[in-house]
């Protein structure tokens, strides 16, 4: 009888402590007004991604000496905290991207891709 009561207990302690260390997962849902403009990357201050509300966007990286307008076009669509881009390559080739978006704010914009890559997206 002993043995169930200690058993209980270390199950118990075991219970909170792991209800307690659990993060709070708040999902995001993505306001695709807010997505709308130019964004440049923060780790590669390079690389521009410019969202229209059309759901069509460009995006461009000027240390290759492209200029927004000169860039690579794509479509966009978003579904609770999935980014989707349909990127149309050089060739005509497309390139799918899933980004589950983790933070979004008028000016930020930070994304987990497939492969739990984070990166950070400012307004211009």
């Amino acid at each position: 009888m002993k043995t169930k009561r200690i058993l209980f207990l270390l199950l118990a302690a075991g219970a909170l402590l792991f209800a307690a260390c659990t993060e709070k997962i708040k999902p995001v849902t993505i306001d695709s007004s807010l997505l709308v403009g130019k964004w440049c990357a923060t780790d590669i201050t390079t690389e521009y991604w410019r969202f229209d509300a059309d759901g069509n966007g460009e995006t461009w990286d000027v240390s290759d000496d492209v200029q927004e307008g000169e860039g690579t076009r794509f479509n966009w669509t978003t579904e609770m905290d999935q980014l989707q881009i349909d990127l149309y390559g050089e060739m005509g080739q497309h390139v799918y991207y899933d980004w589950t978006v983790t933070q979004q704010s008028p000016d930020s914009l930070t994304f987990k891709d497939i492969y739990s890559n984070y990166r950070t997206f400012v307004r211009q």
